[in-house]
């Protein structure tokens, strides 16, 4: 076992996210196979959800308990009115490993730095490493390496674009934003990534992802985004074997059309079967009996 928190995909190295996403793959043969191994036996895994949505703890909840494990979710509030030194004090007499959706990132990191069990970010509004790794995983998969990986990341400065932009800092990969004026993460998050708020950036990429819409857009936002939308006309300009996997939850008439959902190109929702690998995979590096 080695003893490392997932919180940032620029806090990690690429010798570990590439063999956190090649258990990945392996584990996706057992678990069609339906012979998942028993490496998480006896193991405690507990779950913080601040934030909505469903992916992540049904998958933690269903992939912990098929290799053994307990997921029990756990109603603490990182952003109450405990301090997450009390938090952390408790959960470490009960849990091998907390798994958090909180919605700030430096609330996650104070709460790690006091946990003596690892942690493992299932998001934050800053960044969605798992989500990444995830992707990452069914590109090994279906090509067998990411090396030299041209990927783009189709939406609005957010958790999604900032997790790619944190995995090319480590990785080889090239990553291009694709979005609006005004709508483009800050040049230091982005590093030396490049972005363009025009469509064709993504005719010559390896993978193509995106995000959703804000939420609070303005007559002129809407138009603004609706040249970044992703369909089945763009698709069919880009390279032949693109892979096409948007961020759900998807919102079709948003950031894709529905010809572009059902385009060849698209490989969801197979890709995001990895998703449940890849936290399994960090699970059983960090607590597994292996």
């Amino acid at each position: 076992m080695e003893q490392f928190d997932l919180l940032s995909l620029a806090e990690i190295d690429a010798q570990l996210i590439e063999k956190l996403a090649t258990r990945a793959c392996q584990l996706d043969g057992h678990w069609q196979s339906r012979t998942m191994p028993q490496t998480l036996q006896g193991r405690r895994v507990g779950m913080i959800e601040e934030l909505p949505g469903w992916r992540n703890p049904t998958a933690l909840s269903i992939g912990v308990a098929a290799m053994g494990g307990t997921c029990v979710p756990v109603t603490a509030k990182l952003e109450g009115g405990e301090t997450v030194e009390d938090i952390a004090g408790y959960l470490d007499n009960w849990f091998d490993l907390m798994a958090v959706r909180t919605p700030r990132f430096a609330a996650l990191k104070s709460f790690a730095d006091a946990l003596e069990a690892p942690a493992m970010n299932l998001r934050t509004n800053d960044n969605h490493p798992c989500e990444v790794i995830g992707d990452l995983a069914y590109v090994m998969s279906v090509r067998g390496s990411w090396q030299g990986l041209r990927v783009a990341v189709v939406g609005p400065a957010g958790n999604i674009a900032s997790s790619w932009f944190e995995a090319a800092q480590v990785l080889d990969l090239d990553v291009l934003q694709v979005t609006p004026k005004g709508f483009e993460a800050p040049e230091q998050a982005r590093g030396p990534c490049d972005v363009t708020d025009d469509m064709r950036g993504i005719e010559d990429a390896d993978l193509i992802v995106t995000d959703c819409w804000p939420s609070d857009l303005d007559a002129a936002g809407v138009e603004a985004f609706q040249k970044c939308r992703v369909t089945a006309s763009n698709l069919d300009r880009c390279r032949p074997d693109v892979l096409f996997v948007p961020c759900p939850p998807v919102t079709r008439g948003q950031e894709v059309s529905e010809d572009a959902m059902r385009h060849p190109a698209c490989a969801v929702p197979r890709a995001k079967a990895f998703l449940l690998h890849a936290q399994n995979a960090y699970a059983e590096a960090v607590i597994g009996r292996v």
